[in-house]
């Protein structure tokens, strides 16, 4: 999936999902600059895709080289398994909508995906996956998943990684150590899609399609990559094939 970049040759445009929050009474999008950053660092020109409908997201899927769905608020149930958690936070049924608009037109048209925690909710809830509304509710045993502490430098837990990934391909070991700011995770996964990583209480952590053109993680790369250099070339792999992928749909 990595490629050359020649010096006339123009970055790949990163559409970049962004997230609804209340801000003085206000409901703002919000994104973490970290997101923006990393695409910018690996190779690519981030645009902040907003809440749309069928007419923006299919001129956004014509504007742009691949997607990066960002993290964010929890994905409603009703669709997965319709059943509303006591424990789920807050709720954007809007952007739900808006953003599996993304993902299936994103997926219609083959643009490389690269969705981290909600973000990859969404892809395998789109793709027909379902998710566990509640992780301590759910697992025995948990990791510590939910961690409330500094996002820019914080490891939570290990992660075991499957040789055959894309992961593994630029970590070069099995066992790497992740943040982690979710208590939602996947359950099932959707069509297409296979599991590349798991936390050691068995939540999935990362998945990839078995093209190789979709990729979701649990944690969070662009946090991590500030510190470890395998995350920014994980970045900067998937703005290669972004590259790529363009040039064959040329």
């Amino acid at each position: 999936m990595q490629g050359v970049t020649s010096m006339n040759e123009k970055k790949p445009i990163i559409g970049v999902t962004s997230n609804l929050e209340f801000v003085r009474d206000n409901i703002s999008y919000t994104l973490y600059y970290s997101y923006l950053e990393a695409v910018k660092k690996a190779g690519g020109i981030p645009i902040v895709l907003t809440l749309g409908n069928e007419e923006m997201t299919s001129e956004w899927a014509d504007m742009v080289d691949g997607v990066l769905l960002t993290g964010g608020n929890d994905i409603h149930p009703k669709h997965y398994d319709g059943s509303l958690h006591p424990k789920l936070g807050l709720l954007t049924p809007k952007l739900d909508e808006s953003d599996m608009m993304i993902v299936n037109k994103a997926y219609e048209k083959r643009l490389p995906m690269l969705g981290i925690c909600r973000g990859s909710h969404l892809i395998n809830v789109a793709l027909g996956g379902t998710l566990l509304s509640d992780i301590n509710s759910k697992v025995a045993n948990p990791e510590k998943h939910l961690d409330k502490g500094n996002r820019s430098s914080l490891l939570s837990h290990k992660i075991k990684i499957e040789s055959d990934s894309i992961l593994y391909s630029i970590c070069g070991e099995e066992e790497v150590q992740v943040n982690s700011f979710h208590h939602q995770a996947i359950d099932t996964l959707g069509s297409g899609l296979r599991c590349t990583a798991y936390a050691f209480d068995g939540v999935k952590e990362a998945f990839e399609s078995e093209d190789g053109n979709i990729i979701g993680t649990q944690f969070h790369p662009e946090e991590l990559r500030k510190f470890d250099r395998r995350m920014h070339d994980f970045m900067r792999v998937f703005i290669d094939n972004c590259r790529i992928q363009k040039k064959l749909r040329l």
